[in-house]
Parts: structure tokens; C-alpha cells; sequence
């Protein structure tokens, strides 16, 4: 193998397991899936309203995903559906109280341990630097770069 491909399948699979990793832990500790924790944030960190298709996008999901996932987080009270009256096709999800409350309290915390734990944990700060160098020119030579990605003090 080339280099090249070296440093994309370790990249690649460096991500999975930390993912995979946070997950578990998310799903043993808060009891939501490291995808439902996420999609709190983005809707916390963007107003408390997306529309559907924006949080798909977001979070890179198809659009019958993110309309599975909302689903599970509408269940949990964390989330509800709005459509306008003029206009059914558009949807968009909604953060409510209990969401806020959970997206601030035990997700985001148990989400910060295991991010500690799994990934910065064993990078030094040169690393981290370096991966958000290294991750913001992919995303803008993809044109994946966007703001509401974010919290706005990444910025």
C-alpha cells in the first residue's frame, strides 16, 4: 500500500473507534445513542429549530434517518414535529424543555467524559490542533465547511 492510503485508513478507522467507543459509552451512561446526543446539540447550538432536512444534512444522515431519529427523540419528549399551515412538506424538529435540559445536563456531560476519555485523551494539544486544521481544509474542499456544524465559539 502507498502511503496515501495509509493515512486515509488509519484516519478512517481512527474515527470509527473512537466512535464506536463514545457510543457505548453514551448508550451505558445516558441512554441515548451517540447520534440522538448530537442531534440535541446541533438543535441547542442552532436556535432550538431546524428544519428536517437541514439536520439531515448536519448530521449526514438520509432523510428518512433523521426522520427515524426524530421520531425516537419526539418519544423521549426531547424533541417535537412543527409544520407550517401553508406550507405540510416542510417539517421542522424542535427542541423542547426536556431536551434543552437533557442536551445540557447528563448527555452533554457523559458526551464531554467519554470525548476526554476517547479522544483527546490520548492527543496532545499539537495533535488536536493539527486534526482541526486537517478537518476544517476537508471540509471546505468538500464544501462541507459551515458554522451551524459548530458551537459559534468554534469559529
Amino acid at each position: 500500500m502507498t502511503e496515501p492510503i495509509y493515512s486515509w485508513l488509519y484516519v478512517q478507522q481512527g474515527v470509527d473507534a473512537v466512535r464506536a467507543a463514545m457510543g457505548r459509552r453514551m448508550e451505558a451512561d445516558a441512554g441515548c445513542s451517540l447520534l440522538e446526543h448530537v442531534a440535541l446539540y446541533q438543535l441547542h447550538h442552532n436556535g432550538g429549530r431546524l428544519k428536517m432536512l437541514e439536520l439531515a444534512e448536519l448530521l449526514d444522515v438520509s432523510p428518512s434517518g433523521v426522520t427515524r431519529l426524530i421520531e425516537r427523540l419526539v418519544k423521549r419528549g426531547w424533541v417535537t414535529r412543527e409544520q407550517p399551515p401553508d406550507n405540510r412538506r416542510l417539517v421542522y424538529a424542535v427542541l423542547t424543555e426536556e431536551g434543552e435540559e437533557a442536551c445540557l445536563g447528563t448527555t452533554a456531560r457523559v458526551y464531554r467524559a467519554s470525548l476526554a476519555e476517547e479522544f483527546t485523551g490520548l492527543l496532545n494539544d499539537r495533535d488536536l490542533a493539527d486534526l482541526r486544521r486537517i478537518g476544517r481544509k476537508l471540509l471546505e474542499g468538500h464544501g462541507r465547511w459551515d458554522v451551524k456544524r459548530f458551537a459559534p465559539s468554534e469559529e
